[in-house]
């Protein structure tokens, strides 16, 4: 009975513990440039206030979970994945049209218009059939005896995250898979709703760590000073 009493005294001193040090942690923190990362309820947000010119379409570019390995360090890892986010809604229709002839017509719906978008079309071959979709060009031939489909999505410009000019992002979206295509297909229609004007100006981390001193927080190379 005392060693059970004892080990839940230890378990409450141990949450109490965590739990103090994620008070300690919780703030904002900002650095030279005015960027800032907001840690609220166990979760880390990097923020680049948005001023004329708006440079993004959302201020926030990263949410993460966090996990705390000592008392200097963080574990950062994106809340969801690049690669959930890209496939969420994604959908492939395929139907036979009269109007088309000896090829197999590919189109896209993407709601990305940050700037053009290089697609890359594979059907199993070494040949690639390629895109640059934009609002007046969303769609290509591919021959009428392809079986499979895959995609490569990319901006054609990419905005960097910070002043040096480095870029944190994802560079390109993956279908990650073949799509069989059907017989009698001579028309498929591709949409991706994921694949938004946020989708390549967010950053996704992945096992990547910050470190803890005092009241700032260094990642990335820079500096983040608490203020509150």
């Amino acid at each position: 009975m005392k060693k059970i009493i004892f080990l839940f005294i230890l378990v409450c001193l141990f949450s109490h513990v965590a739990l103090l040090a994620k008070e300690k942690l919780s703030g904002v923190y900002y650095n030279k440039s005015g960027m800032c990362i907001k840690i609220e309820n166990g979760v880390f947000y990097f923020i680049v206030p948005q001023a004329p010119p708006v440079l993004y379409n959302n201020d926030t570019l990263l949410q993460s979970t966090i996990k705390r390995v000592d008392d200097h360090f963080i574990e950062l890892n994106s809340s969801v994945p690049a690669y959930v986010v890209g496939h969420k809604g994604l959908s492939i229709t395929q139907s036979y049209d009269p109007n088309v002839q000896d090829s197999i017509k590919v189109s896209f719906s993407i709601p990305y218009q940050r700037s053009d978008l290089k697609i890359e079309v594979y059907t199993g071959t070494f040949k690639t059939y390629r895109l640059t979709y934009s609002k007046n060009n969303k769609e290509l031939n591919i021959p009428s005896d392809a079986k499979s489909i895959q995609f490569h999505i990319s901006p054609e410009y990419l905005l960097q995250h910070s002043f040096e000019g480095l870029f944190y992002g994802v560079v390109g979206f993956d279908s990650n898979e073949a799509y069989q295509i059907d017989g009698d297909t001579n028309s498929i229609k591709i949409e991706i709703p994921g694949v938004d004007d946020s989708f390549f100006e967010r950053y996704y981390a992945k096992g990547e760590y910050a470190r803890i001193e005092g009241d700032s927080i260094i990642w990335k190379g820079d500096t983040f000073v608490k203020r509150n």
